[in-house]
């Protein structure tokens, strides 16, 4: 059975804990899900054939504590993903751990602080793209409540697909986007999806659809 590590953890106002519960009853019993708070899923990498980051840990995170990556974390995340196996960030996890830029760099697309920002919370029409990829089989345009992650920076070399997008202050903005390799030798599958501020984002049945498509994408399934 395919083993997935959730990376989950940090401020309230994005129930990750909630949403990789609900993910998991997406997945039904066919995986070995489990979650880990912060660095604590670095140390069960292992044995995981898919890590799902979705928590956001970062320096801001007062009053909350921060516990940054060790180098055994470091280690551990960058021989992960040279290892050749897959990745789905979610939403707020790309501003994790930011005083260790690589983390971004490895998955291929980070938050920047004074570059990468969001829209107010609201209702918004995600456009699907006519890529024919399979994170976006049997997804059609879809409308959610969320806030909008945009100008998101992508690592350098690195040339993801778009597969759907939002227009959002007269900008298309991308909301999926998946690559194969790129990053650092040897990576493989990313999924970045954007949406999914809080619970409310995962009523939508197209998100739901949007986690069953990359799960089973990034493992061949």
């Amino acid at each position: 059975m395919k083993q997935i590590v959730f990376h989950i953890g940090g401020p309230s106002f994005h129930p990750v804990d909630q949403q990789a519960h609900r993910i998991t009853e997406w997945l039904g019993t066919s995986f070995a899900c489990k979650q880990y708070d912060g660095v604590d899923a670095f140390d069960r990498l292992d044995d995981c054939d898919l890590l799902v980051l979705m928590g956001l840990h970062w320096r801001g995170m007062a009053p909350q504590p921060y516990r940054p990556m060790e180098e055994t974390h470091q280690k551990a995340f960058r021989n992960y993903v040279t290892s050749g196996r897959p990745l789905i960030a979610h939403h707020g996890a790309i501003a994790s751990y930011d005083d260790w830029p690589s983390f971004g760099g490895l998955i291929g697309f980070s938050w920047v602080w004074q570059l990468t920002t969001h829209s107010p919370l609201g209702d918004y029409d995600i456009k699907v793209l006519p890529t024919s990829h399979p994170v976006i089989k049997d997804v059609a345009d879809y409308r959610l409540h969320d806030e909008l992650y945009y100008n998101i920076q992508i690592a350098a070399e690195f040339k993801p697909t778009v597969h759907a997008d939002v227009l959002w202050d007269a900008v298309r903005r991308p909301m999926v986007m998946t690559a194969e390799g790129g990053r650092i030798s040897g990576a493989g599958r990313v999924v970045y999806l954007a949406n999914g501020h809080d619970l409310r984002a995962f009523e939508s049945s197209a998100v739901r659809q949007l986690w069953i498509n990359a799960v089973h994408w990034c493992l061949n399934r």
